[in-house]
């Protein structure tokens, strides 16, 4: 008795899982406000009132979206790949590069939130958060080599961080030329070290 009440409860998890990940397809491509629940139900290949079953409302699955697919621990991740005995150099090319491919591997994620965050104020303060979150630690690993202030490190990963971004989302993301991509990473880190120094 216990296994298929396990089995059901799993079930239930996996169904709720496909949901948002549908979800987070239909609103990267449509948009949030142009998304209906009927999309999202196409998209995962369900009624549309299971929906209703698992979420409250178009926003509750917007919110699970964000809370499922949370870029905070891959950026955390990234960080603690930097080892203490790498120069700066390759401290920070290791840091653009990992980023791109965040942005990469979350592409749908990526175009909903600077998406909806010109329209959703809470959007824009967990985008913020983000950006600031990532910013701090690699700003604390550049001032044992950069004699800075500390907020003009972290003002300077901020803008390493939007320049790579908007790289991805304007150029990288229309055009696919990896070429470019590998171009622009080494010279935007190159760049942005020899500004530091």
């Amino acid at each position: 008795m216990n296994n298929h009440r396990t089995n059901r409860q799993q079930q239930a998890e996996e169904t709720k899982s496909r949901l948002i990940d549908s979800a987070l397809k239909v609103f990267s491509s449509k948009g949030y406000t142009a998304s209906t629940t009927k999309d999202i139900a196409k998209e995962a290949r369900v009624t549309d009132g299971l929906i209703y079953h698992y979420f409250k409302s178009k926003e509750d699955l917007l919110w699970a979206i964000l809370e499922k697919h949370t870029l905070v621990h891959q950026i955390q991740r990234m960080i603690a790949e930097l080892r203490p005995d790498m120069g700066i150099e390759d401290t920070v090319g290791q840091y653009v590069r990992s980023l791109f491919q965040i942005l990469e591997e979350n592409n749908d994620l990526i175009v909903l939130i600077f998406g909806e965050a010109q329209r959703n104020a809470e959007i824009l303060s967990r985008l913020s958060m983000i950006v600031n979150q990532g910013a701090r630690p690699l700003a604390g690993i550049l001032a044992r080599y950069v004699n800075q202030k500390p907020e003009d490190l972290h003002l300077a990963v901020r803008n390493l961080q939007f320049s790579v971004v908007q790289y991805y989302l304007i150029i990288y993301r229309s055009q696919r030329d990896m070429q470019d991509r590998d171009r622009y990473l080494q010279v935007t880190s190159r760049q942005f070290v020899q500004i530091l120094k």
